[in-house]
């Protein structure tokens, strides 16, 4: 497998996995502050140091968009 291959799967995993995590903590978080008043993970660090709760709605598109980004790049090979 040559370097441009193993740094091309690398990219992808990393897509795959941070837009997983970013997708759970921001959308997880906002759903969890609206029904129970609490937030976790990530998305309750940054409410915690004074962020606004629509962050958690922002973070959560960045890992959608990333997981769209995976997929095309996984259905383009």
């Amino acid at each position: 497998m040559s370097r441009s291959q193993t740094r091309n799967r690398t990219v992808d995993k990393a897509l795959w996995l941070a837009g997983a995590l970013f997708a759970v903590q921001g959308f997880g978080s906002a759903i969890t502050e609206a029904q129970w008043g609490t937030s976790f993970g990530v998305a309750g660090i940054l409410r915690a140091v004074g962020v606004p709760g629509w962050a958690d709605l922002v973070l959560g598109t960045v890992g959608a968009v990333f997981l769209l980004l995976a997929a095309y790049r996984a259905v383009r090979r």
